[in-house]
């Protein structure tokens, strides 16, 4: 008991002996607050969308026009870009696949999706775009990750949003530190901080318990 008791001391002391200020502190959680703010509502009010589907409406606009472009192409990326180039349409080719008339293509940005159809005997080019609403563009963004896209608007939004996490944990991370800083406030704290932790783990275990 007395070597635990120690050792609880020991940390208390070293985290109580760190060179911060309380001032210092709470600017840093501010700016990492005020710059996370904007990310965190897009991802709050999106999850809502998909917890609630049935609040909002999220049928795209549709759209179909035609473009004519060489016949006997062979390489289905060389025709999304013509195409792209031709109708000013802009995103990140996410698939293509080979059809008996010649090749479908799939083109997208958060909240638009480009559908080609080629036929390679005729060089005619089928373009079917759907545009869903605000709720549904903020919904492809809640799930856009990874720095690996051709269209460089998603690599730029995959960097702000590592920045924004970093940003995130400099938020709770502050939060804890100025905390444990106010003596009066530890106790209720610790409560706090116990009954979020056993509700997180709760839920976690029901819905494991639901899963296959």
């Amino acid at each position: 008991m007395g070597g635990a008791g120690g050792r609880r001391g020991g940390v208390r002391r070293h985290l109580e002996a760190v060179p911060v200020k309380y001032p210092s502190l709470r600017t840093i959680h501010l700016l990492c607050g005020l710059f996370s703010l904007p990310a965190l509502v897009m991802y709050g009010v999106s999850a809502v969308q998909m917890a609630h589907s049935k609040w909002f409406d999220l049928k795209p606009a549709v759209e179909q026009t035609t473009a004519q472009i060489a016949r006997d192409q062979t390489d289905g990326r060389a025709v999304a870009r013509e195409v792209m180039a031709a109708r000013g349409l802009r995103g990140e080719i996410n698939s293509i696949q080979a059809t008996p008339a010649g090749f479908s293509v799939r083109i997208s940005v958060p909240g638009t999706v480009h559908e080609l159809r080629y036929d390679r005997a005729t060089g005619g080019v089928a373009v079917k775009t759907s545009r869903a609403p605000v709720m549904g563009m903020l919904n492809r963004l809640h799930h856009a990750a990874g720095f690996w896209h051709d269209y460089g608007p998603l690599r730029l939004w995959a960097a702000l949003v590592a920045v924004v996490s970093a940003a995130a944990l400099g938020l709770g991370i502050t939060g804890l530190w100025m905390w444990w800083m106010r003596r009066q406030d530890r106790a209720a704290g610790i409560v706090l901080l116990a009954v979020n932790v056993l509700f997180a783990v709760i839920v976690l275990w029901r819905l494991r318990a639901a899963g296959p």
